[in-house]
């Protein structure tokens, strides 16, 4: 359970990030809000087909998105956007990106181990 979760915000932002590259449609919608509503419904996704429920998938997740990340946005922009996005769908923008980015390392990293905890404890 915890990996479809794990998987659904990390192919949500990128899905956040791509909508956010259309300015018509950033400019209409809380494309934070975006993520949250995309992350609900990957996860029950996730859930249901129990495809996206492994360690290897998640690595694969991991890899792609932060590569798509990346040649989305560059290195300088995926320091500032994805956290925007998060501060917009909170609708807390006295948060600074700094702590923003902290909580989103500490997620991304926190939920990989304990992923390849849990695949490593299942495989014993």
């Amino acid at each position: 359970m915890l990996a479809c979760i794990y998987n659904a915000l990390l192919w949500s932002m990128l899905i956040s990030v791509v909508l956010s590259r259309n300015e018509w449609l950033d400019m209409r919608i809380n494309t934070g809000i975006i993520f949250f509503a995309v992350s609900l419904v990957l996860t029950l996704l996730f859930v249901l087909t129990k495809k996206f429920n492994t360690f290897k998938m998640s690595l694969l997740s991991l890899v792609i998105t932060f590569a798509g990340l990346l040649y989305i946005l560059g290195l300088e922009g995926l320091l500032v956007i994805p956290a925007s996005i998060i501060r917009e769908g909170l609708m807390q923008h006295n948060l600074s990106f700094r702590v923003i980015n902290a909580a989103l390392v500490g997620v991304i990293i926190t939920g990989f181990v304990i992923i390849l905890f849990t695949a490593k404890h299942e495989r014993q």
